[in-house]
């Protein structure tokens, strides 16, 4: 084995063993505080719940399911359970900015998929939701 395959193997193991230890420990999933600070700059208009509607349903809906409490169609396909909404609203906006924009695995990021207005959107929408 080449010396440049094994140490891909042996990162590839370090950072699974690391995961692992992290979802053990329960390490909660936070934002630096510079971002959780973020104010959203777009009000939570009639216009803005709307369109943030569209792109739950189109990108959050099957994980996080329709109300937000994470029974989407598509868990039965992850290996955790993903968050249920309801759990994020004393999160602050710039909180569930970072987290849309940064993804953690299985969720993608959606910062180079979503402008910057259609994240703000989507949290708009996220805090109307009320769960079962």
């Amino acid at each position: 084995m080449k010396k440049g395959a094994a140490l891909l193997i042996a990162l590839s193991l370090l950072f699974t063993a690391a995961a692992a230890v992290n979802a053990v420990q329960g390490k909660k999933w936070q934002a630096p505080a510079v971002e959780a600070a973020k104010k959203n700059p777009v009000a939570a208009s009639e216009t803005s719940i709307a369109a943030g509607q569209k792109l739950y349903e189109k990108h959050c809906a099957s994980c996080h399911g329709p109300s937000g409490e994470g029974d989407g169609s598509a868990v039965a396909d992850l290996d955790i359970h993903p968050t249920k909404l309801s759990e994020s609203r004393s999160e602050s906006d710039g909180a569930l900015f970072w987290k849309i924009t940064s993804g953690k695995k299985p969720m993608p990021g959606y910062g180079t998929d979503l402008s910057e207005a259609d994240r703000w959107n989507l949290i708009n929408y996220i805090r109307t939701l009320h769960g079962k």
